[in-house]
């Protein structure tokens, strides 16, 4: 929910006001919201039959393809396109009032995208606000054909798009959210740039949109080639790149699933990669998915053969031993049965503040934490042979530590931000959004503009400590409506003493939103005997409100 509502009042007002003043409208960003502060300006003159009583001035004959040009445009041909090649094309210095700038004006595009938003404008358009998903929007315009001259070639396309949308949506004069894919076929145009919503950096359009299909994978098909059988060895390398040829026209990602264990695909190229670790055969499915909605996937076996003939045997180093912040070096001993091999080292359940060097076997670090760990050390060969030894890792408490909490005021119970510092009234006691636990929080943005609020606190960590654990609980609230974009964020920082970042923990945004509260927890033994301060900045952007609502923090060191 918008925090503060009442300041939007006033707003609100004077806007309605305007509008009884003036035909024009005023356009919003190129952010788009279900409520736009403002729509666009638009030249328009009374026609009696169209459906707001007015239709289009402005390069009107070459939008409607009444134009001295529109004979030229290939209305019985079309060209596959997508979001990113229209918006990369060069605008014209100039705009011609009733001729087309060649070849972009006279050819009829094709492209997949998704519908975010529509709306029915003054001069009797729909306005569709299309999204490919990857930061890029631009502009398709259904004319109501009321406002087209009987012989433009365009006259049946504009019909029978009109009648495609009226079937699925009844457009107003306000912006309507759909986020569904569609296919729509249309004229490119370039507009005058006056800040409309979803606007192209050059002003292409499609205009007039002579047809326009909803639903996921109407743009197209997307076909995965089949590789065929696949056979390896347990720890020799593998690569196979996949291939699939997409109609959609838009980017494919690729996922998979039942590869071999050690085996990984790569998202955006689809090269599947790694070195088999277990033998067996596995039944492979790879799925390459448009950006638009098509998909499409192919099966296939891959078989992995177990590695014959060699023994690897790891040297027990027995139960080892140490203290909190004195240096450690272990080296582990490895033999194979098979001459000229190359022994890869790997471990499990190390002691926090150690490594082992996969190379050369050695493990190295500063222990941060007291307890016991039991350890398993691996090494294999070139051939999937492998050997383990187990050992327990007893690390002792350095130096004196008092079990306590650290942090001043945690739940923001005294109402105030002491010993907090931060932006004026971010603790809270609204129940708009209601405290975890008690009645007061900190609550960081939910204007619905451009806002940063910052909560932060000093602390010197005791050295002697095995347990250093920040955490709070966190609840994220928003009205952003995008599943990929990261619009609002709340960034959770270490800084020392000069307000250097020494670490960023987290970053979280309108994509994390969730009812009810998390915990968040991170470990600050790497600061330990230092005095740091731990900072929250919440950074909102221009429109659609993100709350981030903090409660019941605590550092605690054991």
């Amino acid at each position: 929910m918008h925090r503060r509502w009442w300041k939007y009042l006033a707003a609100f007002v004077v806007a309605a006001i305007a509008v009884t003043l003036t035909i024009t409208t005023v356009s919003a960003g190129p952010r788009h919201s279900a409520s736009p502060d403002a729509e666009e300006h638009e030249e328009v003159v009374a026609h009696a039959a169209a459906v707001t009583g007015s239709c289009g001035v402005e390069r009107w004959s070459v939008k409607t393809g009444t134009d001295a040009d529109a004979a030229k445009i290939t209305v019985q041909s079309t060209t596959a396109t997508t979001i990113p090649a229209l918006a990369s094309l060069a605008a014209p210095g100039s705009l011609p009032a009733n001729n087309r700038v060649q070849p972009t004006e006279t050819t009829v595009f094709r492209l997949s995208a998704t519908l975010d938003q529509y709306k029915l404008e003054a001069d009797s358009d729909y306005h569709l606000v299309l999204d490919d998903k990857a930061g890029h929007t631009m502009i398709g315009e259904i004319p109501d054909p009321a406002c087209v001259g009987a012989g433009s070639p365009l006259l049946s396309g504009i019909q029978k798009s009109r009648a495609e949308f009226d079937a699925k949506y009844s457009p107003t004069g306000s912006f309507q959210t759909a986020n569904v894919p569609v296919t729509v076929t249309g004229v490119g145009f370039f507009d005058f740039l006056h800040g409309q919503t979803g606007v192209a950096p050059n002003g292409i359009e499609l205009h007039s949109v002579l047809d326009i299909q909803f639903g996921s994978g109407t743009g197209g098909s997307v076909t995965v080639a089949n590789p065929g059988t696949q056979t390896g060895t347990v720890g020799k390398s593998t690569s196979l790149q996949l291939s699939a040829t997409d109609t959609a026209g838009g980017t494919l990602a690729y996922s998979a699933t039942g590869l071999p264990p050690g085996l990984a695909l790569n998202a955006t190229t689809g090269l599947i990669t790694g070195t088999p670790t277990t033998a067996g055969s596995s039944s492979v499915t790879v799925t390459a998915t448009d950006s638009t909605g098509p998909s499409g996937s192919t099966s296939f076996t891959w078989t992995v053969n177990a590695a014959t003939g060699n023994t690897v045997t790891v040297t027990n180093p027995g139960s080892q031993s140490g203290t909190v912040g004195s240096a450690v070096n272990l080296q582990i001993h490895a033999s194979d049965s098979a001459s000229g091999q190359t022994l890869s080292y790997s471990a499990n359940g190390l002691p926090g503040g150690l490594t082992l060097n996969s190379a050369t076997g050695l493990i190295t670090g500063t222990p941060t934490a007291a307890g016991t760990s039991s350890v398993t050390v691996t090494a294999q060969d070139s051939t999937g042979a492998a050997g383990s030894t187990a050992f327990n890792w007893t690390v002792a408490g350095g130096g004196s530590c008092t079990p306590s909490q650290l942090l001043g005021n945690p739940g923001f119970e005294t109402g105030s931000l002491s010993p907090w510092t931060g932006t004026s009234g971010v603790v809270s006691s609204d129940t708009s959004e209601p405290a975890r636990s008690g009645s007061w929080d900190a609550w960081l943005d939910g204007y619905g503009s451009t806002h940063t609020d910052t909560l932060a606190q000093a602390v010197t960590l005791p050295s002697g400590c095995g347990s250093y654990a920040l955490s709070f609980w966190l609840h994220i609230d928003t009205a952003e409506t995008s599943t990929t974009t990261a619009y609002d964020t709340l960034k959770v920082q270490v800084l020392n003493g000069s307000g250097t970042v020494l670490a960023t923990l987290a970053t979280y945004s309108n994509l994390n939103a969730a009812t009810g509260y998390t915990q968040r927890s991170f470990d600050l033994s790497p600061y330990k005997g230092q005095s740091v301060t731990l900072k929250f900045t919440g950074a909102e952007d221009s429109q659609l409100q993100t709350s981030f609502v903090l409660d019941d923090t605590a550092l605690n060191v054991s």
